[in-house]
């Protein structure tokens, strides 16, 4: 069974919110966790993200107007969402270890 590339792409950050949401419920507060953490939100968002990207390009070819349109709101809410967990990842990773925020905050 052939699987879309998008399925796949979420998929894979599904895998990584499970595997960050596991190793951040078991693991002591360190600066390491805040970064699993961040990396499991990107993969909530990117999961997220693929499904509302499939149901739009459905709503396209079905020709459905306001599918189209609700789905394209969430696809750039959960774009915009990536966008900041990508770069609170990035912080986590250079900010000095006492000043990284958690996204558990």
């Amino acid at each position: 069974m052939l699987t879309s590339p998008i399925a796949m792409v979420g998929y894979g950050g599904l895998a990584l919110l499970l595997l960050g949401w596991l190793i951040a419920s078991f693991a002591a507060p360190s600066p390491r966790r805040v970064i699993v953490e961040w990396l499991g939100t990107c993969g909530m968002y990117v999961a997220l993200l693929s499904l509302f990207v499939s149901l739009t390009l459905r709503a396209q070819q079905e020709g459905s107007t306001a599918a189209l349109v609700a789905f394209g709101v969430l696809v750039a809410l959960f774009a915009s969402g990536l966008a900041v967990a990508l770069v609170q990842t990035a912080i986590s990773m250079r900010a000095p270890r006492a000043e990284a925020s958690s996204a558990t905050n």
